[in-house]
């Protein structure tokens, strides 16, 4: 194993020199759904958006809004090869590539009061009727009956397979999108999948073929089929099937077909409320990753917050994770001057992803010691070290003042098949001051690595860190002590504040089951609570609509909380739990 060629920008997003470390082996890059090959799907904060769309070497995608402080948030697809000239220029603030987002794999009316004979007085939502309620996520059985109306039409108004051949209409450029005519003409065949072109898969990797039919049956079935119907019944639908990983560019065999990235899932939110014009409107992204600042200063997050801040009636509610207990989190503090060792238990087959965040005005050097003793190293602040032979396998960067919150940040990435066992992250405090750390490990459905000495706070999702999306823990409902759901992650966020906001059934969650007309099938997680809390926010949406009224994302958190049931039931409403938030999701 040699050392290989680095980015000459020391602060360049450790995505993007990865990607550039592995372009300059000779590793060919391979076109996705969005991207051509050897092309990397970006965020970027720009001064103008003009020169963003007029830029010779970008494919401009969404437009996300207005940055903090100044600039816009978009999306697009930039070569690889000129990654490092863009991120130079000065109407380019920053650039960040894609992150993979995984499936966060849940009694919902009764314990959410979404029964309407326990509505309080005056409280008509009429079953969310002139609302949507936007889906992102994996695999959409649109020929379920809980998604159709009486006369046997859809209740879904379009459907954007991101992973479909494209076509002249293909929202952003990729893709292809299914109106309610072209589903409703799917539905009279005698076999509506084939008729379409598109249809859950019936046995994909962890089932997520069956995720989002699932998630979305929970939010606004209408029990047509199944006789159980979702919190929203009547809602307007709109499913957005999130395309595969673009990003990780470590070996054509750690790209997963089956798992989308934050550039996709920014798009489809975009496209969501672009579809939904006047309409108030809410999105569930029963999604998420490990890997960010846990601050909500990503441009992820910055763009979630951007989406929703622009307009009344907007809402983004997101998982809050289930990684309470898989020790994919740790915290600590190198003494002045000191060393300290992290241990990364890694089952080697799999690729791995590490990340640690700290304050800017610190200091770390990092080593990265294999299980046989073998040492990369040290990679002093503001440097990279690639290694590999004719593609990365070992990746280490150490960024000093990320752009988007001041602070530093360590990334270490190996390739799948490297050595099995213990691995040691070292960090030698190079300053005089104590230095706090947090550092997380990326999610691996199919073999996890962890930490040894892992520390259970601070397990939300890193896009589940959002200031303004609505972040939702799980609780068993089946239960009469209503107890916490064993994996629901815990707060708060990295800067303190009070994450998730409330809580919603998430234990042996029964809903459609897809490849069936009736079906349904149990699935448990804060997947399955997230669209929970999506259906009330639709019928708080409805009837604040039929009062007359607007809801800003700030004034329909307050509401949420304001009618949250107290958690654990005995306990004093309106304080916060790390796992709880303030209370239980009700009407």
């Amino acid at each position: 194993m040699r050392e290989l060629a680095v980015s000459g920008n020391a602060d360049l997003d450790p995505r993007l020199q990865l990607a550039l470390a592995n372009r300059r082996s000779g590793m060919r890059g391979f076109a996705t759904a969005s991207t051509e090959a050897d092309e990397v799907s970006v965020i970027a904060h720009v001064r103008t958006l003009k020169a963003w769309r007029e830029h010779p070497d970008v494919m401009a995608g969404a437009q996300l809004g207005k940055a903090k402080g100044r600039g816009f948030l978009v999306t697009g697809r930039i070569p690889i090869d000129r990654v490092e000239a863009l991120a130079a220029e000065t109407d380019i603030l920053d650039l960040r590539a894609a992150q993979p987002v995984h499936p966060t794999l849940g009694a919902s009316v009764e314990q959410t009061g979404a029964d309407p004979a326990s509505f309080p007085e005056g409280f008509d939502p009429q079953g969310g009727d002139g609302v949507v309620i936007g889906i992102v996520d994996y695999g959409c059985d649109f020929a379920h009956r809980n998604f159709m109306r009486a006369d046997g039409s859809s209740r879904l108004e379009s459907i954007w397979d991101q992973l479909g051949i494209a076509s002249i209409d293909s929202p952003m450029g990729y893709g292809r999108r299914y109106s309610a005519a072209q589903i409703d003409a799917a539905l009279s065949a005698s076999d509506p999948y084939d008729a379409l072109g598109y249809g859950p898969e019936p046995d994909s990797p962890l089932r997520t073929g069956t995720h989002g039919t699932h998630v979305m049956d929970i939010a606004g079935g209408n029990g047509t089929g199944s006789g159980q119907a979702g919190i929203a019944p009547e809602a307007t639908l709109i499913f957005v099937d999130i395309a595969a990983s673009d990003i990780s560019r470590m070996g054509p065999g750690v790209v997963n077909q089956h798992f989308g990235d934050s550039v996709q899932l920014l798009e489809a939110v975009r496209y969501i409320f672009d579809e939904a014009g006047d309409r108030p409107c809410v999105v569930n992204l029963s999604l998420g990753t490990n890997g960010g600042p846990h601050d909500g200063s990503s441009l992820v997050e910055q763009g979630i917050d951007a989406l929703v801040e622009g307009d009344s009636n907007r809402a983004i509610v997101i998982a809050a994770g289930n990684s309470h207990g898989d020790g994919t989190h740790t915290s600590g503090r190198a003494t002045a001057s000191g060393s300290l060792d992290i241990g990364w238990s890694h089952p080697g087959e799999w690729g791995g992803e590490f990340e640690l965040w700290y304050d800017g005005d610190r200091r770390l050097e990092v080593e990265l010691i294999a299980p046989d003793g073998t040492r990369f190293g040290p990679v002093r602040p503001g440097s990279s070290l690639p290694l590999g032979d004719h593609e990365v396998i070992i990746f280490i960067a150490s960024i000093v003042g990320n752009r988007t919150n001041g602070d530093n940040a360590i990334g270490i990435w190996v390739a799948e098949n490297v050595m099995e066992g213990e691995w040691t992250v070292r960090l030698t405090n190079m300053t005089s001051q104590d230095t706090d750390f947090h550092a997380w490990i990326e999610r691996d459905d199919y073999a996890q690595s962890y930490f040894t000495q892992p520390v259970e706070s601070h397990t939300l999702g890193s896009i589940s860190t959002s200031r303004k999306a609505i972040v939702v823990g799980a609780f068993d409902g089946h239960k009469a002590s209503l107890p916490i759901y064993t994996y629901s992650s815990t707060g708060p966020t990295r800067d303190g504040r009070e994450k998730p906001e409330v809580s919603a059934p998430g234990q042996n969650v029964f809903a459609a089951r897809s490849r069936t007309t009736g079906g349904v099938t149990r699935k448990s997680g804060t997947s399955m609570a997230a669209p929970a809390v999506s259906g009330l926010i639709a019928l708080l949406y409805a009837d604040a609509a039929r009062r007359g009224q607007d809801l800003s994302i700030d004034e329909l958190r307050d509401e949420l909380i304001r009618r949250a049931r107290r958690d654990p039931p005995k306990g004093r409403k309106g304080t916060w739990h790390p796992r709880r938030g303030f209370g239980r999701a009700h009407i």
